[in-house]
């Protein structure tokens, strides 16, 4: 009996990735989320537990699997203990479409993310990392997902699994641009104290670094694509010998027993 799963977050099928979003939302405990995973991936019906183990069935043939058999494949699934590697995300969310996987320009469209759209959904991730607010979520899933003239919702509720997406997502975004401008962020210690008033200053040493204390250009400075902006940013903390940007660890800052 051949079983298999996918061993990446890139190789989930959409359903497949709602099916996991799902259950993080739902389970705290990792090793129940991949176990669900691992059945379904696979397969596999169970019928149920007796001494040789957990009899199961797949294509109307009868089997049996050893909790060290079920241990040994959970291992394929390791990849859903890291989410900040997470680089798959739902493609539609109600309706809405999403923009593009690290807020780079659209290949189809030439639509941007700007700079003042990732500031202010930097702003909105950092608030729930501080509150738990989850109508913070939802406002930041309304820049992630978009009407089809690239338009935000004017509301948006998402699900807990669709929440738990969204953060994930934005999560991988600020993983992989902590790499790409190693000059601009840094990681925040534990002790780190980040407060609403802290993030609003670091977007204000931001504003002023682009517009070099010219207000008249901050109008401009905020419509640039926000890639473009973070490389000048991160050039000009190379040179300052300053990061100016705390990016925190994803996974340690989610809870997930609070949207079960």
């Amino acid at each position: 009996m051949e079983l298999s799963c996918p061993t990446s977050w890139r190789e989930l099928t959409q359903d497949q990735l709602r099916y996991v979003l799902f259950l993080l939302a739902t389970f705290a405990d990792p090793v129940v989320v991949k176990t669900y995973c691992f059945v379904r991936f696979a397969g596999i019906y169970l019928i149920g537990k007796n001494r040789w183990g957990w009899k199961c069935s797949k294509d109307g043939k009868v089997f049996y699997l050893e909790p060290w058999q079920i241990h040994s494949f959970l291992g394929q699934l390791q990849f859903v203990d890291s989410l900040e590697t997470m680089d798959n995300r739902l493609e539609v969310v109600q309706g809405l479409k999403a923009v593009n996987a690290l807020l780079q320009e659209d290949a189809d469209t030439g639509r941007i993310v700007s700079f003042h759209e990732y500031l202010c959904m930097e702003q909105r991730y950092q608030r729930y990392l501080m509150n738990r607010d989850e109508d913070q979520i939802d406002i930041l899933g309304s820049f992630l997902y978009r009407k089809a003239d690239g338009s935000r919702p004017a509301d948006l509720t998402l699900t807990a699994a669709e929440r738990v997406g969204v953060l994930a997502w934005f999560g991988h975004i600020k993983y992989v641009m902590s790499h790409a401008f190693p000059n601009l962020f840094r990681k925040s210690k534990g002790d780190d104290d980040i407060t609403d008033l802290s993030v609003i200053e670091s977007i204000n040493i931001q504003l002023r670094a682009l517009t070099e204390g010219d207000v008249t250009k901050e109008v401009a400075v905020k419509a640039v694509d926000c890639w473009r902006a973070l490389t000048e940013l991160d050039a000009r903390a190379k040179e300052a010998g300053k990061p100016c940007l705390k990016f925190q660890d994803t996974f340690n800052c989610f809870d997930y027993e609070q949207f079960g």
